[in-house]
């Protein structure tokens, strides 16, 4: 059998109350459960009325009996359908899983970093989710199969439809900033270390009045610049990548995030606008040379 696929690539998003309720609507209406409860019905209502009518007996017709006894939990009870629904969440306190989306917000663990949503249909029909947060190094981050929606299935119409829904609750929720951060990470990474080096200079100059990189190094001194520079790649990749994933990860959901995380964002956006902005300024006058430097203070 053709199958139909689209594949949405998620960006950094706050996940708003509204917007996953919509999602978990959206699951719900696809999975199969009722329509697999109606036929079990419809099975039931022919059996019973090969005889004596012991079910419902007051319903005229197939149709009626459907209609008047889809919201029977009795029935349901008897039936035991599955949900055809799976919602994982995962953290670092504790993790949770549901079998259907009669949970919320407050039913989940705080700071969750990794979740997997999933609804089966009809005919072959699912709508997969996989969002993370947990990175361990860049290629963790540039890896998009970790941070995508998958819709399948046999109708093209329906595919697309179900894809262009999803997408426009997506783009609502986008974090540009985190956007521009995240797809452009290794970009900024490699800037920083930039910045990072021309500080390094900086503090050299200021020990030894001397020191200058058109002076051969001795081997000792060769030896420990290539140590602090190796020493400064994993110390900006290690605390990069924790930094941000803890302070802004790739996703959040409403009300989820813990009060330590949130109340200190606006700090830690501070420190580092500050040094970043003193680190520009520094390389600038260190590259543009003593006219860079003579126009800064005079200001």
């Amino acid at each position: 059998m053709k199958r139909e696929e689209r594949v949405l690539k998620i960006p950094p998003l706050a996940i708003s109350v509204g917007t996953a309720d919509a999602l978990l609507e959206e699951l719900s209406t696809l999975a199969r459960r009722n329509s697999e409860f109606e036929q079990r019905l419809r099975a039931a209502y022919k059996a019973d009325r090969a005889g004596t009518p012991q079910l419902d007996p007051e319903a005229r017709s197939e149709d009626e009996f459907v209609r008047r006894n889809l919201a029977n939990p009795d029935l349901w009870a008897m039936a035991n359908i599955p949900t055809y629904q799976n919602y994982i969440f995962l953290t670092k306190s504790g993790n949770v899983s549901f079998d259907g989306a009669d949970f919320t917000v407050a039913d989940l663990p705080k700071d969750i970093f990794f979740l997997k949503a999933r609804a089966d249909g009809l005919n072959g029909r699912f709508i997969e989710l996989q969002l993370k947060t947990d990175f361990s190094n860049f290629n963790d981050v540039r890896d998009w199969k970790t941070r995508q929606l998958l819709v399948q299935g046999e109708d093209r119409n329906w595919v697309t439809g179900v894809y262009e829904r999803l997408k426009l609750l997506v783009d609502s929720e986008c974090l540009h900033t985190r956007n521009f951060i995240y797809g452009n990470v290794l970009k900024v990474f490699w800037f920083s270390i930039l910045l990072v080096l021309f500080a390094e200079y900086r503090t050299a100059k200021w020990f030894s009045s001397n020191f200058s990189l058109t002076q051969p190094l001795s081997g000792t001194g060769a030896l420990a610049m290539f140590g602090i520079l190796l020493a400064t790649l994993i110390v900006v990749a290690e605390l990069g990548i924790a930094m941000l994933t803890h302070w802004f990860p790739y996703f959040e959901i409403e009300g989820n995030i813990s009060r330590s995380r949130t109340a200190s964002r606006k700090i830690i956006v501070g420190i580092a606008t500050t040094i970043y902005t003193g680190a520009i300024v520094n390389a600038l006058a260190l590259a543009l040379g003593p006219a860079f430097a003579g126009w800064i203070g005079q200001y």
